[in-house]
């Protein structure tokens, strides 16, 4: 990657073993565009350099003697969230050592032992969307020219109806023809939308990844046209095609999608890597989606601590708690004590509603929309668009006022109305 008129990414190395920080500075040396500002042989000498250097980039050990990785982490993501991202470097690869790295706030993980290109390749991509992300968050840049609503849904755990209440949640916003509404399945190597709305995709995700640039015009042509009115997006035909679709890829199309679309439903995938993370940090709004079973909410207790060191207003996020019951997991009480929170929304459990509408494809809001999980549904639709049962007198002289030069008006309104939506 050229870094021709780009400052280097300014780099502090943190390890214990003198001959691993050598190590890392030479991979380093082999890529341009990298400037090694200081080492640290502990958390705590991490976190005074941290403080004194304001590096780019902190490649973190996790065991360490004085203070170990995770501790010097969390600090500098709290001390440091608009300078320093910190990348961990563990031998560890176990899913749960890299949850608690990223609900410490670390932004990148690397597994002991890494090539020069994957060391570079993870320094390169959490920098560019820590630029990214900081943009966003600074309340005198605007956002471009969104306007749109984006929703993600996100589950720690499978089996908990994460699919289905995205594609629903779909479903029944398009039911309003004023809107425009479309799906996507972010879940690139095993995504279920298609099957669940009885779709045969002839494009996908990964064909817009194929191209050099995302533009609005391919993605477009790779959105498929459901009988509900709504657009969507589906996940590669074959696992292996995730590999090419990136969190870059996935922001460029979300955010050209909101351009376009009232409101962009994101199916997420079940894990915290850079495809999700751009979907959450992206979003509008995120629904986390547990069930009540106790390992449920253990993950769903560590999602809302990551979000939270990811710097997440916590009206951003509403928790839904999805088939709730007395006689199987924790009570919905105890739940929320659990998380100092409170539950958002009960999604019931209508297995005779819900199997049939999976096996044939049909959305259950538009199967059997009085059943009691289509009206919680409908609940999901009045926090995401509080105006889904306005005014309607209001609708039609908004209608009625519309002129021949209309498109300029319509966009004003539409900022307007995103504006008032955002709060």
């Amino acid at each position: 990657m050229k870094q021709v008129g780009k400052s280097p990414i300014k780099i502090l190395i943190v390890d214990d073993m003198a001959e691993t920080r050598e190590n890392l500075k030479k991979l380093l040396s082999f890529h341009g565009g990298f400037a090694v500002a200081g080492e640290a042989e502990n958390g705590k000498e991490a976190v005074a350099l941290a403080r004194r250097l304001k590096p780019d980039i902190v490649l973190m050990d996790i065991n360490m003697p004085v203070m170990g990785g995770i501790e010097a982490t969390r600090t500098i993501s709290v001390e440091m969230a608009m300078t320093t991202a910190v990348v961990i470097i563990s031998v560890q690869g176990e899913h749960e050592y890299l949850k608690e790295a990223m609900a410490a706030g670390a932004r990148g993980y690397l597994v002991k032992p890494f090539s020069a290109d994957e060391l570079v390749g993870t320094i390169r991509r959490t920098h560019e969307m820590e630029i990214q992300r900081r943009a966003r968050l600074m309340p005198n840049i605007p956002l471009q020219t969104k306007l749109g609503r984006i929703i993600s849904v996100f589950s720690a755990k499978g089996g908990v109806g994460k699919t289905v209440i995205a594609v629903n949640l779909a479903a029944e916003l398009g039911k309003d023809r004023d809107l425009k509404v479309t799906l996507v399945d972010l879940d690139l190597q095993f995504g279920d939308v298609a099957i669940m709305l009885d779709t045969t995709p002839v494009r996908t995700i990964a064909d817009i990844a194929r191209e050099e640039e995302v533009d609005s015009e391919t993605v477009e042509a790779c959105l498929a046209t459901h009988s509900t009115g709504i657009r969507v997006l589906t996940s590669p035909l074959r696992p292996e095609q995730a590999e090419i679709v990136t969190g870059r890829h996935v922001e460029a199309i979300l955010g050209l999608l909101a351009e376009s679309y009232d409101f962009v439903i994101v199916d997420l995938p079940q894990r915290l890597d850079d495809i999700s993370l751009a979907g959450l940090d992206i979003a509008d709004t995120i629904f986390l989606i547990a069930s009540t079973e106790l390992s449920a909410i253990r993950d769903a207790k560590i999602c809302l601590e990551i979000m939270e060191s990811l710097g997440y207003e916590s009206s951003k996020i509403k928790l839904a708690l999805s088939k709730p019951s007395k006689e199987h997991g924790l009570d919905t009480n105890e739940i929320e004590k659990s998380l100092n929170r409170k539950v958002d929304i009960r999604i019931p459990n209508e297995e005779r509603v819900v199997h049939p509408s999976v096996n044939k494809g049909t959305p259950f809001v538009i199967s059997n929309p009085t059943a009691k999980v289509s009206l919680a549904i409908k609940d999901l639709v009045k926090i995401v668009n509080p105006h889904s049962e306005g005014d309607v007198r209001a609708k039609k002289a908004s209608k009625s006022g519309k002129s021949s030069s209309g498109k300029k008006t319509a966009g004003m309104f539409a900022w307007l109305f995103s504006m008032f939506v955002n709060g």
